[in-house]
């Protein structure tokens, strides 16, 4: 933000010789108020991954389809991402970005799902043979328009298993640009 205000100070010096003081005092008022205004921007980010210990883990399979509790949060800006539910709750209205990853567990497929308010917005599938030792992944993002209180967060399918060792199964989100539409 400093050097917007440096082009705004610029600017102004600029403007100062051809305009009386009334207009250069309301120049400044108006453009002191669009940098705050700017500067006022919710900021929200968040990343993390499956397992806060490096040590190789299973989630799953289950018997019916399961949030995905990432629990070792790597950044978390406005606390909008909760990691005992694995949740992501908007905290104001706006295009935000989510991407995920998952890497193939022990049964041998990973079907998740990216849901905003219980709706499937993104998915992935993965197969590869659990005894091959190769390690197969999937990815997937969406931009989607939120309003304050909105839920996201992954599924894991029934039947399906995921991977980690603390930085190979993620869960990110971050706000584009807040939105004044009602």
């Amino acid at each position: 933000m400093e050097s917007v205000l440096a082009v705004v100070v610029l600017l102004c010096c600029c403007v100062v010789e051809t305009q009386t003081e009334s207009e250069v005092d309301g120049l400044l008022r108006e453009l002191t108020a669009r940098v705050e205004k700017l500067e006022s921007k919710p900021k929200v980010a968040f990343s993390a991954s499956l397992r806060v210990s490096d040590e190789h883990y299973h989630l799953g399979p289950f018997d019916k389809n399961t949030t995905v509790v990432y629990k070792k949060v790597i950044t978390n800006i406005g606390e909008a991402y909760n990691p005992d539910t694995g949740v992501f709750t908007a905290p104001v209205r706006g295009a935000y970005y989510f991407t995920f990853t998952c890497n193939v567990g022990n049964s041998g497929k990973a079907n998740a799902a990216l849901l905003k308010n219980d709706v499937k917005m993104a998915a992935v599938y993965e197969y590869a043979n659990p005894k091959s030792g190769i390690y197969h992944s999937g990815a997937n993002g969406v931009t989607l328009d939120l309003v304050e209180g909105d839920k996201v967060y992954v599924v894991l399918w029934s039947g399906s298993s995921m991977f980690d060792n603390s930085r190979i199964s993620m869960f990110s989100g971050y706000l584009l640009f807040p939105s004044d539409n009602k």
